[in-house]
């Protein structure tokens, strides 16, 4: 299966669970491709197209959906006929263009009795000419084909003679669809205006800066000091303009872990303790951010300070804002006579961003995992996992925000790199002994050229790598749901998961399938498990002739249990993984 088909089925599939919208499964298929190819063009969330712009009911006039853009001083109507279908059909396509013609440019409803579901968008279209306002139509014929494609060879036909962008009418394939599947992966983020109100000093009532400033190269910075407040009111603003406060820590590295963790509980000690809280800028390290514009005051404004900034992010201090910000919701008083240290960089450089973000954060150990949180590899397979009805955790304390209801199944990201390194990556030995060799080879990979694993990890949508993480994690889950029914019959089964993981892939890439579904991963488990105690017989024996005490643990921690597993079954390995891993698409 392509990338493309991976992730386009991928979807489908959440859309139709999430909206179902009929019993007939092909029917809500159907309905499910016209959310995704609307949302995918529109770059709009499925709940939104759902809502507000598909036509419901099959009294839709031959259109699926309409969206009215408000530009200001015109209007954008975007109009759309989607088929999930690989052939290209000239009538359908002239269909589309006659209906709506007669419905909104004539006017014209006499004999047309289907279309009572799309009247209040011919409602729309008529208020918003009678205002005397300019509406510019964009039309669109999307299919789940190609423009270009042997097997429906008429298609490069219909696509030249009717695909006219001079005139706003556009066919969109599936590359199309692909190609844009980028910008779903990833929430746009409403434009953020804030204006810090920095506090002067209460020293010298001659010398009463509230801030001190400087630049570096064209890199703005300012250091000041804030009420807590006022950095709850800047979380309050984000939840607003987008939803939820999110958007605001997304270049951080790691989610809010609670309440529990040490520090946090004794941040939440000070606030709630009145003769703590007024020194909690001191015992505090502040919080570090990054904007796209810092606007630096030369003066007092009626003796105050002044700091606009647009679309401010956290990059250090999530836990002080998020601790602060849940006092603030439980009672605002508490941060009455609370103050937060903040510094503030302009720059979209995202290397020096990076740099601040990993220098910064120095409260809470970083491990490699948090370092390769932010990393467009991790984004894609997060897009993977969540089609597949699974939450894949890249920040630590992500399991507990409130996107992790919606699924049944939860993994840590570095679990699955873990596995995918034991299995396709082809060293089980090396998972075994130190995950966190594993991340670090696969956070360097990220930005050094020419590094082994650079040309997977480069967080190029078209990796084959997506779907090996997926495989992995179907075989890693797999073997964990076995251990208690086997546990007894095989007394190593607990120290041999990398191993054992290896085996299964090994086993089924060498039958050149690509089919990873339990009944598969039945057989082959129950063959690994056998080979894995024949490798293990023989060499235990070893050790019993010369004395010494065996373990599993050292064993499987060795590359000497792959090369006995290889030698056992005739393993040949592969003399450039990363080509031949390149090749599996």
């Amino acid at each position: 299966m392509s990338n493309k088909d991976l992730f386009i089925s991928g979807y489908l599939d959440r859309i139709s669970k999430q909206f179902k919208q009929t019993d007939d499964e092909v029917k809500n298929r159907n309905l499910a491709f016209e959310i995704f190819s609307i949302s995918a063009l529109l770059d709009k969330p499925f709940q939104e197209v759902y809502d507000n712009i598909i036509i419901k009911g099959s009294k839709d006039g031959g259109i699926d959906g309409i969206w009215f853009q408000d530009q200001g001083e015109y209007f954008d109507m975007h109009v759309f006929q989607c088929k999930n279908q690989q052939g290209l059909k000239p009538n359908e396509i002239d269909k589309f263009r006659n209906d709506f013609k007669e419905l909104f440019i004539d006017g014209n409803k006499v004999g047309k009795q289907n279309v009572n579901d799309l009247l209040p968008k011919i409602d729309e279209y008529k208020q918003i000419t009678e205002q005397g306002i300019i509406i510019e139509t964009k039309l669109y014929f999307v299919f789940n084909g190609l423009k270009k494609d042997p097997q429906y060879s008429n298609n490069e036909s219909a696509y030249t003679t009717y695909h006219s962008p001079d005139s706003n009418f556009f066919i969109k394939d599936s590359d199309d669809l692909y190609n844009n599947i980028a910008n779903l992966a990833k929430k746009k983020r409403n434009e953020i205006k804030f204006t810090f109100h920095p506090e002067r000093s209460n020293i010298s009532p001659i010398d009463t800066q509230g801030l001190y400033s400087y630049a570096i190269l064209n890199v703005k910075a300012a250091n000041f000091r804030i009420k807590a407040k006022e950095l709850c009111e800047l979380m309050v603003h984000e939840e607003k303009e987008n939803g939820s406060v999110d958007m605001l820590f997304e270049e951080n590295i790691r989610s809010y872990l609670g309440v529990k963790v040490r520090a946090n509980k004794r941040m939440h000690q000070t606030i709630n303790k009145k003769e703590d809280s007024l020194y909690f800028s001191f015992l505090n390290n502040g919080v570090t951010l990054i904007c796209d514009e810092l606007k630096i005051p030369k003066q007092p404004q009626n003796n105050i300070y002044l700091l606009p900034v647009i679309n401010p992010q956290i990059v250090n201090g999530l836990q002080t804002s998020w601790v602060l910000f849940e006092n603030y919701k439980k009672n605002p008083s508490l941060l009455e006579d609370v103050y937060v240290n903040v510094r503030i960089y302009e720059s979209r450089d995202k290397e020096l961003i990076e740099k601040i973000t990993d220098a910064t954060n120095t409260q809470t150990p970083i491990n490699y995992r948090d370092k390769i949180s932010n990393r467009d590899f991790n984004r894609y397979t997060k897009e993977i996992f969540a089609n597949n009805g699974i939450n894949y955790i890249i920040k630590r304390g992500e399991f507990f925000n409130r996107d992790s209801v919606k699924y049944s199944e939860s993994i840590e990201s570095e679990m699955v790199l873990k596995f995918w390194y034991a299995s396709f990556y082809e060293e089980p030995e090396t998972a075994k002994n130190s995950v966190s060799t594993v991340l670090q080879r696969i956070f360097d990979s990220t930005f050094i050229e020419n590094h082994p694993l650079e040309k997977l990890f480069n967080g190029d949508k078209n990796s084959p790598v997506y779907n090996q993480l997926l495989s992995g994690y179907k075989i890693y889950k797999y073997i964990q749901s076995q251990k208690r029914i086997f546990a007894v019959k095989y007394d190593f089964i607990n120290y041999a998961d990398e191993l054992l993981c290896y085996s299964i892939y090994k086993e089924i890439d060498s039958a050149s399938s690509s089919d990873y579904k339990e009944e598969t991963l039945k057989n082959v488990y129950n063959k690994s498990l056998e080979n894995i105690e024949s490798i293990l017989k023989t060499e235990k024996d070893k050790y019993d002739k010369a004395g010494k005490n065996f373990s599993y643990n050292s064993y499987f921690k060795k590359p000497q249990c792959r090369i006995d597993y290889n030698n056992l079954v005739g393993i040949l390995e592969n003399q450039s993984i990363i080509d031949y891993l390149m090749s599996k698409k």
